[in-house]
């Protein structure tokens, strides 16, 4: 025989259950915009019948039921999407910082432009072109000087950027390893509260929320291996090292730990970082070959030895002599036919030559290191100071005549100038290493450096939107499944408060036939 008040039980554990169901739905909507919310769902069941009650078993058939029960509340998350969204969201962070990065060097190298190296380099060589026009005209020698120091001035303007660029990629470096080591203790300490919680059967869903949350940030900046134990606590790998481990955050992540990083920003920057340092190898080599490179030259009838000297040919003498290949050409000669010679450079040649000074006076190294070193780089690369000062040191000439006893330089000769400018159209070697281009003009090489950094910053580009496409679509699907959708929630709060309404009306409905057995039945001859 059941209760009379079994009925009551059943609706109230409806109005029990409904109740949990709206309060939670308010939970839903009150974290629409709440990043990392996952949606959470009251997990109902139908309460465990019972048999009508009596003194034997009951003759009825089936079993009498007790309403309903909520067993759970829980995530609707899907932990696939996470380990996919994860390993791309670790990949977006790497193209995001190097794409960026790649547009910065563009920036700076500033091709194709009307003020960029290619157009300095072009002012440099027409100025020479000028003054072989006319080697004594002084607004010649002063355009030379000028366009060479700012050659020199723009190319260290180039190294001062990516300087910059390089001590802000490295300061962003550590700033990232302070954030990531400060998620990775919050993701510990979230450990420790989702096991407290969890441990007495609970489900931990907002905890677990701000840790999935933490998680997806860490993954941004480092490429990282997640676990879960049976507990519930994670153990995090990031960049090959153990920084979480259940309740403790183990070995925090150092400056160091971003060379062995695999994706992430970490290694976007460290990616940065070997793309500037790049360009800086590819212009110093071409600097270092123009300056100094060894090249082969051809001097003009006429040219006056200014010290011993070897050609790779065999030279006539203004005397009527012959010097073989690659025996020595006494120092004063004036050949009569055509001289290769190999030398070191723009600098090699330039020194070959003679300046307006009388007596004839041999050329100066035309570029020097700031420094004072003997390697020259875009960071220390200038003008000769003494031929900035005195502008007559441009070894212009390639001819003396002895007047009096002393050597003096035809100033209308250009041979030297034209030699010079020459050097334009050499073809150089230039270490395999920097470019796909192995010999070639300058010019070639600046073009090729300039192409291979397009294609570079092309290849990036590519990559940074597709991993951007793949991980929005993979976040899309993670919200369709665990974001709180307005639509479905109001249209469960309709359908839990007929729930509710219902439930109430059924205890109103057994209250009223209670009244009637107790106040109304029974009665006669009252």
């Amino acid at each position: 025989m059941t209760s009379t008040f079994h009925t009551l039980e059943t609706s109230k554990r409806a109005l029990f259950v409904t109740t949990a169901s709206l309060q939670t739905m308010g939970h839903n909507i009150s974290n629409v915009n709440t990043d990392g919310y996952t949606r959470q769902r009251v997990n109902i069941s139908a309460a465990r019948p019972i048999w009508a009650l009596g003194f034997t078993k009951s003759e009825a058939a089936g079993q009498l039921g007790t309403g309903v029960q909520y067993d759970s509340i829980t995530r609707i998350r899907n932990s696939y999407l996470d380990l996919q969204f994860r390993r791309e969201n670790q990949e977006l962070g790497a193209a995001e910082v190097l794409n960026t990065s790649m547009v910065a060097i563009q920036n700076i190298i500033n091709e194709p432009s009307t003020s960029g190296l290619s157009t300095v380099m072009d002012d440099f060589w027409n100025s020479w072109e000028t003054l072989n026009r006319d080697p004594s005209l002084l607004s010649a020698r002063v355009a030379v000087a000028g366009t060479a120091q700012n050659l020199a001035d723009t190319l260290k303007h180039i190294s001062d950027s990516l300087t910059n660029l390089t001590t802000d990629t490295a300061s962003n470096i550590d700033k990232k390893i302070v954030q990531a080591n400060d998620i990775v203790e919050n993701i510990a300490k979230l450990n420790k509260m989702v096991k407290d919680n969890e441990s007495f059967g609970d489900h931990a869903n907002d905890y677990r929320d701000q840790r999935d949350l933490l998680i997806d940030q860490l993954s941004k900046i480092v490429n990282v291996t997640v676990t879960e134990d049976e507990t519930g606590m994670v153990s995090i790998t990031a960049a090959g090292v153990n920084v979480v481990n259940g309740l403790d955050a183990t070995t925090p992540l150092t400056a160091g730990d971003a060379q062995t990083a695999t994706a992430g920003e970490l290694k976007g920057y460290i990616m940065s970082l070997q793309e500037a340092d790049t360009i800086r190898n590819q212009l110093n080599g071409m600097m270092k070959t123009l300056v100094s490179g060894k090249i082969t030259v051809s001097l003009d009838n006429g040219y006056v030895t200014s010290s011993p000297m070897s050609a790779l040919n065999d030279v006539t003498l203004k005397d009527g002599s012959t010097i073989i290949a690659g025996q020595m050409i006494p120092a004063g000669s004036e050949i009569t036919s055509p001289m290769k010679v190999e030398v070191n450079g723009f600098n090699g040649l330039h020194a070959l030559g003679y300046t307006l000074s009388d007596p004839a006076t041999s050329g100066l190294p035309f570029f020097v290191a700031k420094d004072g070193g003997n390697e020259i780089t875009i960071d220390n690369i200038t003008l000769n100071p003494e031929i900035a000062k005195n502008t007559d040191k441009i070894a212009a000439s390639s001819k003396y005549e002895t007047v009096n006893g002393v050597n003096k330089t035809i100033r209308g000769n250009s041979d030297m100038a034209i030699a010079l400018v020459g050097l334009r159209d050499a073809v150089f070697k230039f270490p395999d290493s920097l470019t796909s281009l192995s010999q070639g003009t300058t010019d070639d090489f600046f073009r090729a450096l300039t192409a291979d950094l397009g294609l570079r910053a092309q290849n990036v580009e590519r990559n940074y939107n597709n991993e951007t496409s793949l991980t929005n679509s993979l976040e899309s699907q993670r919200q369709s499944v665990s974001g709180v959708s307005m639509d479905e929630e109001l249209s469960d709060m309709i359908k839990f408060q007929q729930t509710y309404n219902a439930a109430a009306r059924m205890m109103t409905t057994f209250d009223e036939m209670l009244d009637k057995v107790i106040n109304s039945m029974g009665t006669v001859g009252r």
